[in-house]
């Protein structure tokens, strides 16, 4: 076995692993939470991060079933076109699927039919694209005007959380990051496979550098944002205001209303039962 095919094993193996890692971390995570909602954060990328980890199975397989293909561009052999439609039903449809939920969810809230038509539509046009490939170079370019879209809206969608600086329980930067490297593996990655000998040339440094940006992704979900602690002081002080018979505040941090526009105090909040639920649902 050459080693490009090895390495490209190797890659695939260890992307499967730390995919199905992440994922079960995520969802544990989400498990742990007193709200449980399906349109979560953590949910729907461990949805995505389990999916996309089966699938690099199948990558697996497709791999080794077709080591000795000449040409991958026209695939005539009819099981080796079945087992690439359903590689990439299942990713990136069904992959992409949890983020084009949460894209829905987000820039579409409260309007459920659109979000129905959109997903919908979506769907049933990126299946017939897939049937219609009749190579792999074809999968992976319809496999790219299928994401494309979905990924897109993802990085702006990030990118206007962090500079808003919302959701301060991930990590926006993180993910607008790993979206962006993703974009860019996805429409580079044909050009792997022309390189080298094999049939799969150098597919192994594609799957190695997606892995890396899936992983930064990854991160973003579970590491929260720079603007963490601001954010859940802001939170706390705000229900100071709210909640006055429900707090206590160090009278060493009282704050001066004489000096506030001046000075900066630093005030110890205790939280107390009757509102600590809302903060603690807030808190990663």
């Amino acid at each position: 076995m050459e080693t490009n095919l090895i390495l490209l094993f190797i890659t695939a193996a260890i992307k499967t692993a730390v995919l199905f890692l992440i994922a079960s971390y995520l969802i544990n995570k989400w498990a742990k939470q007193k709200l449980k909602y399906f349109t979560d954060f953590p949910f729907l990328n461990a949805l995505g991060f389990y999916i996309f980890s089966f699938g690099k199975l199948l990558d697996m397989f497709l791999y080794y079933h077709f080591i000795n293909t000449p040409n991958l561009a026209i695939l005539n052999d009819s099981s080796a076109l079945l087992l690439g439609r359903i590689r990439f039903i299942l990713s990136p449809i069904l992959v992409v699927l949890p983020y084009f939920i949460l894209m829905l969810v987000i820039w579409l809230e409260n309007r459920k039919k659109i979000q129905k038509v959109l997903g919908f539509g979506w769907i049933v046009l990126s299946i017939v694209a897939v049937l219609l490939a009749k190579g792999y170079t074809q999968f992976l370019f319809f496999n790219l005007i299928i994401a494309f879209p979905v990924i897109l809206l993802s990085i702006i969608s990030f990118a206007v959380i962090h500079h808003q600086q919302k959701l301060p329980q991930i990590n926006s930067l993180f993910i607008t990051i790993g979206w962006g490297a993703y974009l860019i593996t996805q429409i580079i990655r044909p050009f792997w496979i022309s390189l080298g000998n094999s049939s799969w040339g150098l597919t192994w440094v594609g799957e190695f550098v997606e892995l890396i940006s899936m992983t930064i992704i990854g991160i973003g979900f579970i590491r929260p944002a720079s603007y963490f602690e601001k954010s859940i002081n802001q939170f706390l002080i705000k229900k100071t205001f709210e909640n006055d018979d429900s707090i206590e505040i160090d009278d060493r941090n009282e704050v001066n209303e004489k000096n506030n526009e001046t000075e900066e105090h630093e005030e110890i909040i205790e939280v107390t039962p009757k509102w600590k639920y809302d903060v603690e649902c807030y808190i990663p």
